[in-house]
């Protein structure tokens, strides 16, 4: 009788054991689906962007008088390059007569190669051909997502590497970016190509950083970088790791100008100082007060025109 007593006792001790531990998995089970059903959300949101069409992007720059209607100066052909992967980038070509080298520009987040016609009418004004192109998934261009500066970092050096084989391995080739554009080209010195010098305006240090300083705008957990890293690799076959123009730039030699408003709320400030600490042996700095995210060169454009064009001639002065 005893022995039955303590043989119930048991049997109920385990049964609200059991009771409780699969209470307890469910709970986490269910705690884990919504925490990667929110890093499928986020990286999906970071790899599918809303997109503009080119006629916007020309259009809202030419209604801010950042650039002219009549642009026919510029002489643009078409000319698309098949990136290593198969992937085709669409771009406008136009060769300067007197060509001092030529400038490949890359433009932001879900924007178009129109954007970048405000930095490229005044670098062809100085001499230069300029390469303007719908960054992959952008504009004209092919794929499915944007890796954020890692496939498309690649996609710069094709792009070097075909000017250097149609120009010779001497033409001058200058890199010029903006945000998203401006990761891309930092980031692509990690495969040394061969490039003369990098301007970037308000591109950020490393994709995990920006995206931590954007959960944190939005008030959700850095603990969602484990599990959007995942999804980013499973998923996108990269990872924050892929994306640190910080560490390119660091490790490279090539002359670095770095441009960021002051009050860039999307990639803070702090990214260029960081970017101008580890570089600072290559690379010259200027912050633009009053200025938002990709805002420096509307609010300050004589001033940043100067500063561009005096960087890139102590480049060719000492070439």
């Amino acid at each position: 009788m005893f022995a039955s007593d303590k043989m119930k006792k048991l049997m109920g001790e385990i049964e609200i054991f059991l009771l409780v531990f699969f209470s307890a998995l469910f709970i986490i089970i269910c705690l884990l689906t919504v925490y990667f059903l929110i890093c499928v959300k986020l990286s999906n949101f970071l790899s599918y962007p809303n997109k503009y069409d080119r006629e916007y992007t020309h259009n809202l720059d030419v209604e801010k008088g950042l650039i002219p209607a009549d642009m026919s100066f510029l002489k643009r052909e078409t000319l698309n390059i098949t990136a290593r992967d198969g992937t085709l980038i669409k771009g406008d070509f136009s060769y300067h007569e007197n060509q001092k080298g030529i400038i490949i520009l890359a433009h932001g987040y879900t924007w178009t190669r129109e954007g970048a016609l405000k930095y490229g009418q005044f670098l062809y004004n100085d001499g230069f051909s300029i390469y303007i192109y719908d960054e992959r998934f952008h504009g004209e261009s092919d794929f499915k997502y944007v890796t954020m500066g890692h496939n498309e970092s690649m996609d710069v050096c094709d792009i070097v590497n075909y000017f250097k084989n149609k120009y010779g391995k001497d033409v001058i080739i200058g890199l010029q970016g903006e945000s998203m554009g401006a990761a891309s080209v930092m980031n692509s010195l990690k495969y040394e190509p061969d490039v003369d010098f990098v301007l970037e305006d308000c591109g950020y240090e490393s994709l995990k950083d920006l995206i931590k300083h954007k959960l944190k705008q939005m008030k959700l957990p850095s603990i969602l970088l484990i599990g959007c890293n995942l999804v980013l690799k499973i998923k996108f076959k990269y990872t924050f790791k892929d994306v640190e123009p910080i560490n390119s730039v660091k490790n490279s030699n090539v002359p670095l100008l770095i441009m960021h408003g002051k009050d860039d709320t999307l990639v803070p400030v702090t990214h260029a100082l960081d970017l101008y600490e580890a570089t600072k042996k290559h690379s010259e700095i200027h912050i633009f007060n009053d200025s938002e995210h990709a805002k420096s060169y509307e609010n300050y454009k004589n001033e940043y025109e100067k500063i561009a064009i005096d960087f890139i001639h102590s480049i060719l002065k000492e070439k």
